[in-house]
């Protein structure tokens, strides 16, 4: 193993294992701080190299490079043999760490020490499925809230605008149950806007209306933060008076502001709702004085049993159970917490029998869950703090930045295993699938947890926060003012600075307080769609650019930031960026240097201007994964790259755009054979002979191909035989289809997406044999024909069916043997279908959903399902015992 790579797993041990005893010792924290400096060392050793030999071009002016490099490394002998010993006190120390460090002084749960939380082995938990509207437990109050939101038409008393308050004691559950209802399908058909704004404990009326208007659907205002507090009123005022809307005030524990903000709020006697949830008892009857609160109580027996019972294997010891819930005296997530321990640890006797065993905090069980996590679990846990409070995560830039960070392994210790760990143990919740496979695809942390973890990061002395009294919000908008940071986070006009503080003085390179030269992470959440161009990053590097000099900066995350301003010369100075995340920036371009970032591992510009590329990317030999939106490298139609240009490693390209069948992009995937997934559009003439190229493709498993005319417009799909593809999974067609076409598709797949493929022969008749598909999507103009059939047997394994706008379709049928596992069907705007024959053989269905189709259709659906239908005039809701309830919109 490399000397920086044991220096990185040693720091990881330490920042995630020192104790409350040992960081007030002096030499806790002098420890930590010569380990990171040990990491620096390593760091900026090698960047040295780098620059050294990219500085000089021709053989000779290499040697003579490596010569002044090589008396440069005899002057840091006596450096690195000292950093050399460090390390192996270190690597010793990483060995008893486990054993010297304490628990808690209430450690609840007698797990066993070889199963002790400071093992780098991950436990037996896994993701269950659920997300976090699946709430257990509190049925009763869901359906109450929902019973307050729901609108009766013909009811004018329902019509007035209603406030609704839930209240209860902090971490109770009052934010999952309102989240359980606020994401129904049905409330979210019922409402024409719905508005969730998280209230910090500090805030004031303009935060309100800011957070607010960025989620009215009105028409997009510029810099909504530099607008006036009375011109913000008038705004939010006039846009809610047309509407329906739901707006949910999360976490009030001040009432002053609202009084101001409920006048603002329009009663257009159209059905609009309030819905505030606060632990303050006092607040509902100040905002709504004639409303009865909905009050949350702890749980009781039944109801924690069958809250424990969603933890897996510890349902089955009745005794485990037991010990468990005397601890939890009906919290939620005390309850859920120290289920993920027994779980992960198979542990068969827990309670630990002491005289304090029924004075045990919340805050005792969540110290407990995060000291009990596997030694490289923590940072990563950690590293959650940098993302706002409640804030949904996406687990692509979640993962992407674990790995960029040297957190997790691509093989081994991964991102997935790390964060099924981590659900599993109940710590992060789920709250989105991916609708195609059912993956996660976003996350929240709890926000009790959320605030212990930005605790324990100051702790550590990674995390470091002043108000900055210009600030709009001055409990979640702050700035470092002093510090030496590993990690940076900007929200709006403020940063979350992260890291182990040094004096100001000993640093030469510094912008409004940050230590370049020792940054890690700058992470921006400054999000807006149109304003003012962002000029941080600009601002940030400057002094490095001034000085020709580098930094140590591994991750740069500017998603959704506007237009940031780029220097030209970037990669001359991140030549340790591994993470560029540039998605949504509204970006036209990037600077070509960025070919000289040579350890870059992930490249994101989807859903940004960029059109053409810079071929120096390819000098990037350690890239992974390339995002881009349609793009062609700036690359003479006569150059052809040798295949020693292009980076051996990279496994995601998605958005590279195709012209002529003679185009040189032709070369560039069939020459990449570790890609695993490929996103291409080409023109008509070139589909074929690209489809043969990825025959070469052995690693492939998911590809997008889209085919486009010169005017941009979608064109045939003239494909070679794919059958020989038998690795890919995942395939998504956009363009038109010969008939036989689909007689020449990978036979393997588990999920196809057609669009726009003009078929006029029912395509289920091919498709049906496909004996491993488990997902098929049939979207706009896929099928012209009147009737849809499923034979007998056909779909053996398909669990989801989507059909959308499949407007020559009249009639669809279902064989008695066919879909045998369908668990969910979704049929949108096909707005001639009347019948589907029969769905009533299908057991494994929990879903169905209908948008805007035919009544006739909703209600043949009905009659065909021997369950429980309430129909109102636009809606028809079907619930079953075992399915979700669900909302079909008719016409």
């Amino acid at each position: 193993m490399a000397a920086s790579e044991k220096i990185l797993i040693t720091l990881r041990l330490l920042e995630s294992g020192v104790d409350n005893e040992q960081q007030s010792s002096d030499h806790g924290l002098r420890l930590l701080e010569r380990a990171r400096d040990a990491g620096d060392f390593a760091d900026e050793f090698l960047l040295e190299a780098l620059q050294h030999l990219m500085s000089h071009k021709g053989r000779f002016a290499k040697i003579r490079a490596l010569v002044h490099f090589m008396s440069l490394r005899m002057r840091a002998w006596a450096t690195e043999k000292m950093a050399l010993r460090f390390i192996t006190s270190l690597e010793d120390l990483s060995t008893h760490l486990s054993p010297v460090q304490d628990l808690p002084p209430c450690d609840l749960l007698n797990l066993d020490e070889n199963a002790s939380s400071r093992n780098v082995h991950l436990g037996n938990v896994r993701w269950n499925g659920n997300v976090e509207s699946d709430i257990v437990g509190r049925e009763d109050g869901e359906r109450e809230l929902l019973a307050r939101l729901t609108v009766q038409d013909n009811d004018q008393d329902t019509l007035r605008l209603r406030f609704v308050s839930v209240v209860g004691e902090e971490a109770i559950g009052k934010t999952a149950l309102v989240r359980s209802v606020f994401n129904r399908l049905d409330i979210d058909h019922s409402f024409q806007c719905r508005v969730w704004v998280h209230v910090p404990e500090e805030f004031t009326l303009k935060d309100l209306l800011v957070r607010i208007l960025k989620q009215t659907p009105q028409q997009e205002l510029k810099d909504l933060e530099h607008i006036k507090e009375e011109n913000l009123k008038e705004i939010l005022h006039k846009s809610l008076m047309e509407l329906r809307y739901l707006i949910v005030f999360d976490n009030l524990h001040e009432a002053n502001v609202m009084d101001e903000l409920m006048i603002l709020l329009v009663d257009s006697k159209n059905g609009s709702r309030v819905v505030i949830t606060t632990p303050v008892p006092e607040i509902p009857s100040l905002i709504d004085p004639w409303a009865s609160p909905l009050k949350l109580n702890k749980l009781d027996a039944d109801q924690s049993k069958r809250l424990l019972r969603q933890c897996g294997p510890v349902a089955e010891d009745p005794g485990l159970m037991a010990g468990i819930l005397s601890k939890c005296s009906g919290s939620p997530l005390s309850i859920l917490l120290l289920g993920g321990i027994a779980a992960a640890s198979n542990d068969s006797s827990p309670v630990m029998e002491d005289q304090h065993a029924d004075n045990h905090t919340l805050h005792d069980i969540v110290s407990l869950s995060y000291h009990k996590l596997p030694s490289l679990v923590k940072p990563c846990l950690l590293s959650l703090c940098l993302f706002p409070k409640d804030m949904e995560i996406p687990t692509r830039r979640l993962f992407r930045l674990w790995l960029a960070k040297g957190l997790v392994e691509a093989v081994g210790f991964t991102a997935i295993a790390c964060f099924e760990e981590l659900v599993g143990r109940n710590l992060v919740q789920v709250a989105r699938r991916r609708k195609l496979s059912g993956r996660p695809k976003s996350c929240r942390v709890p926000s009790f947890l959320h605030d212990f973890l930005c605790k324990m990061a100051t702790q550590l002395r990674l995390l470091q926060i002043h108000s900055d009294t210009q600030c709009t919000n001055h409990s979640e908008e702050s700035k470092v003012v002093n510090g030496c940071s590993s990690w940076i986070v900007k929200y709006q006009d403020d940063y979350y600075h992260q890291g182990f503080q040094k004096s100001a003085e000993t640093e030469d390179h510094q912008h409004s307080g940050i230590h370049l030269q020792h940054l890690r992470s700058y992470v921006s959440f400054k999000t807006q769609k149109h304003g003012t161009r962002s000029r941080e990053v600009e601002e940030l590097l400057r002094p490095l650019i001034a000085k020709a000099d580098c930094c140590l900066l591994r991750v740069l995350d500017l998603e959704g930031v506007y237009k940031p301003s780029l220097p030209a010369g970037l990669g001359n100075v991140l030549l340790n960026l591994r993470y560029l995340g540039l998605r949504w920036a509204v970006l036209d371009s990037i600077p070509e240097s960025v070919g000289n970032m040579s350890r870059l591992e992930t490249l994101d510009l989807k859903h940004t201007n960029v059109r053409n590329l810079p071929s120096s990317i390819w000098k990037a030999k350690s890239l992974q994964h390339l995002y881009m939106n349609e793009v062609c490298f700036n690359k003479s139609t006569n150059h052809r790259a040798p295949l020693a240009e292009y980076p051996n490693n990279l496994q995601t390209l998605w958005g590279l755009y195709v012209g002529a069948a003679k185009s040189p992009m032709l070369d560039v995937p069939s020459k990449l054979s570790s890609l695993e997934k490929l996103g291409l559009t080409c023109n008509s003439p070139a589909v074929k002979e690209a489809t043969e190229c990825m025959l070469r493709l052995t690693m492939l498993r998911s590809l997008k191909l889209r085919s486009r005319d010169l005017f941009g417009q979608p064109s045939d799909l003239n494909l070679s035989n794919m059958t020989g593809l038998e690795w890919i999974s995942e395939l998504y067609l956009l363009g038109g289809l010969p008939e036989a076409s689909l007689g020449h598709l990978p036979r393997k797949l588990k999920i196809l997406t057609l669009s726009l493929s003009g078929l006029d022969v029912d395509p289920m008749m091919v498709l049906g044999k496909f004996e491993s598909l488990e997902i098929l999507n049939l979207f706009a103009g896929s099928y012209n024909g009147r009737v849809l059939g499923c034979s007998a047997s056909s779909f053996p394994r398909l669990r989801i069916l989507k059909l959308w706008k499949l407007e020559g379709v009249k009639e669809a049928y279902v064989d008695e043997t066919a879909l045998c596992c369908l668990e969910e069907l979704e049929i949108k705007k096909c707005g001639r279908l009347t019948s589907i024959h029969s769905l009533d053989h299908i057991e494994s269905l929990k879903q169905i959903r209908l948008i805007e189709v035919k009544e006739k259709l909703a209600k043949n659906i009905k009659d065909g399902l021997p369950r429980r239908v309430f129909i109102k005039e636009d809606q028809l809701v079907i619930s079953r015992s075992s399915a979700q309830v669900v909302v079909f919109h008719c016409f």
